[in-house]
């Protein structure tokens, strides 16, 4: 299964924790050559060295995704010491519930929109621009539940999340003729460092009454998703928004 992948090259930004951590593992575990971006670059270089030291292949890379300038270096080097950016999961972002719309900072609501929206696009535009001269592509963003819906205190990330949605449909307007196929992936609650933020009433709540499977989803369900979005298995898959939520969208 997914043999496709083998020696494909993939750009996960967000890799040294969360989803794009179990991205990044389980995609190297079906041959990719998974370039790791993050930030941190502590954390980053122990993804990357918990792939090598398995048998993949994996190399790190120092990425702020707000910032144009970087992203645009980083992607290039990416593409000149590997031949190709076959492959992208847009994973980076951050969380932060602070209350009601009239009380939100100007400073939180700008670096809401440079991290998980911007740092999107930034993105997608160096993917793209190597993929057309490849003549193919795949790439899946990480939108959320509150891409889909209203969040009570945290309009600002709702607002961010509903953009990735829009330019990943757009995108996939647009590249879907070059063969390049972009998608998104919505999860629900999931067991990363965004639900520390989720008050525990809250989340006991939504566990109990709004999941219908009963259980906090785990990293790794969502990384299975976005491997069968890379795949070759959704090959007629373009501009979609998966949500990976345990039911929680079903009623």
């Amino acid at each position: 299964m997914n043999e496709n992948l083998k020696n494909k090259v993939v750009v996960i930004t967000g890799a040294a924790s969360g989803i794009g951590k179990a991205t990044a593992i389980l995609l190297a575990k079906y041959g990719a050559k998974v370039m790791v971006t993050d930030i941190n670059k502590k954390e980053g270089l122990l993804t990357t060295k918990i792939i090598n030291d398995s048998g993949g292949f994996a190399s790190f890379y120092n990425l702020d995704t707000s910032s144009k300038e970087e992203t645009v270096i980083v992607l290039e080097s990416i593409y000149k010491e590997h031949g190709a950016i076959d492959l992208a999961v847009n994973n980076a972002g951050i969380g932060g519930m602070v209350g009601p719309l009239h009380t939100i900072e100007s400073s939180i609501w700008e670096k809401m929109i440079a991290v998980c929206l911007s740092g999107v696009f930034y993105s997608m535009q160096e993917e793209i621009k190597y993929m057309l001269i490849q003549g193919n592509g795949r790439i899946v963003n990480i939108s959320s539940l509150a891409g889909l819906n209203g969040v009570l205190a945290g309009s600002h990330y709702s607002a961010a999340k509903h953009g990735v949605i829009g330019i990943t449909k757009s995108a996939a307007l647009e590249y879907g003729k070059y063969n390049i196929r972009v998608n998104s992936v919505c999860p629900g609650f999931v067991q990363t460092a965004i639900i520390d933020d989720v008050p525990e009433k809250v989340l006991n709540y939504t566990k109990n009454t709004r999941i219908p499977m009963k259980r906090i989803g785990t990293t790794e369900e969502v990384a299975e998703s976005i491997l069968w979005l890379l795949s070759d298995r959704s090959s007629y898959i373009n501009g979609e928004s998966l949500a990976v939520d345990g039911g929680f969208q079903a009623g």
